[in-house]
């Protein structure tokens, strides 16, 4: 956003030099926390020119601006951010005039004059639209920009609508084993063809599914045909926040770009920091090496299944015991084929539901419970529909 020059006698100087970019920036947090970071970063500088300065020149800061008397470089002008929801783009404008308002008090407080803030004559450009759809040039040029920093939606591959899978299609186009990318791998993709000829650096926070499993020779093998390297990473950690409900999320920061390294990559793991020579895809100091799926086991085993994936439209499994012993009760017969059903969500909360299994009942057990036949020709009449 703006660097500070070493110290040569007097001379040290705040330089503007480009901006910012939240592609999914919501209610605005990542660019308010920010520029109130930079802002005070240079309010120091500031200080530092002023108790250098002060005394000089009379009645004036001679580090300041000629025509404003203003010393203040940074802006939330340099500011960029896509959000779909109109009341979030209000909000995230809003917070960037307040957090404007905020510093430009603090700098009074430095330099012992008023600054006027009144009328507005700075804005951040947030821009209402579908991330995914719009092209990101015409919100802000690549030569314009030094960052683009964000948390994309957290939005699971099995999870999502039918507009997100549509998204993923478009963004995606041409790619295979696209059902296996969650929502936030196409802010991946697309920051990645931005900054193609650019000085970008993009740093994403996002579910560390990014990093695991089959999303990671589907995404990442082709991003580095692509020239992308990644020149920092912030392994595993729980999304955390002051709500009474926490979400249980766990997410990685990954930082990458096209550029040649500055310096060497570095992998931050809880306290822990590393200073390696290359970071994969799976945010470790190794080689580029991807483990895919394979189509046949690499010995004599039996394959696998789908597992207890429920495909039978609710009709074998119950919420609660309450819910089995109500049906045991209409059908006695019938108890000795319950079991406790586990998936992730009942192993978490050590909480089962209770499927009925009938692949062990004979047609004679079956014709003698009228109850679970129904609930067979229930599935039956669901597929046909499909």
């Amino acid at each position: 956003m703006f660097i500070v020059n070493g110290v040569s006698g007097a001379s040290l100087h705040c330089i503007n030099s480009g901006a910012a970019t939240d592609p999914a920036c919501g209610s605005g947090n990542f660019l308010t926390e920010t520029y109130l970071s930079i802002r005070r970063l240079e309010n120091r500088v500031i200080r530092m020119l002023y108790d250098m300065e002060k005394g000089q020149v009379s009645g004036q800061i001679s580090f300041a601006d000629e025509t404003t008397n203003n010393p203040i470089e940074v802006s939330i002008s340099q500011f960029y951010g896509i959000e779909i929801n109109d009341f979030a783009v209000t909000v995230a404008k809003t917070a960037l005039w307040i957090a404007e308002s905020q510093m430009m008090k603090e700098t009074e407080d430095v330099v012992h004059m008023n600054l006027d803030f009144l009328p507005l004559k700075t804005n951040a450009h947030i821009v209402e639209g579908n991330a995914l759809r719009i092209d990101w040039k015409d919100v802000v040029q690549p030569s314009e920009l030094d960052y683009i920093m964000g948390n994309p939606p957290f939005v699971g591959a099995r999870l999502m609508n039918e507009e997100q899978k549509n998204d993923v299609k478009h963004i995606f186009m041409g790619w295979k084993n696209l059902g296996n990318l969650d929502y936030v791998s196409c802010w991946y993709k697309k920051a990645a063809d931005y900054i193609t000829n650019y000085d970008i650096c993009v740093a994403l926070v996002s579910t560390n599914s990014v990093s695991q499993g089959d999303a990671v020779p589907i995404l990442w093998k082709e991003l580095f045909k692509a020239d992308v390297h990644i020149d920092f990473a912030y392994r595993t950690f729980i999304w955390d926040s002051e709500a009474s409900a926490k979400a249980h999320v766990h997410c990685v920061i990954i930082g990458f770009s096209k550029r040649k390294y500055v310096n060497k990559p570095r992998i931050f793991d809880g306290e822990n920091t590393m200073v390696v020579n290359h970071i994969n895809a799976y945010l470790i100091d190794s080689p580029d090496i991807f483990i895919e799926n394979r189509s046949k086991p690499l010995s004599d085993v039996p394959l696998m299944g789908i597992g207890n994936q429920p495909i039978d439209d609710g009709n074998f499994l119950f919420e609660t015991e309450e819910d089995m012993q109500n049906f045991i009760r209409k059908e006695p017969e019938a108890k000795k084929f319950f079991h406790p059903w586990y998936g992730s969500r009942e192993f978490i909360a050590q909480k089962p539901r209770y499927c009925l299994y009938l692949g062990d009942c004979t047609p004679a057990e079956l014709k003698s419970m009228p109850n679970c036949m129904k609930r067979i020709q229930a599935v039956k009449g669901s597929y046909r529909k499909r």
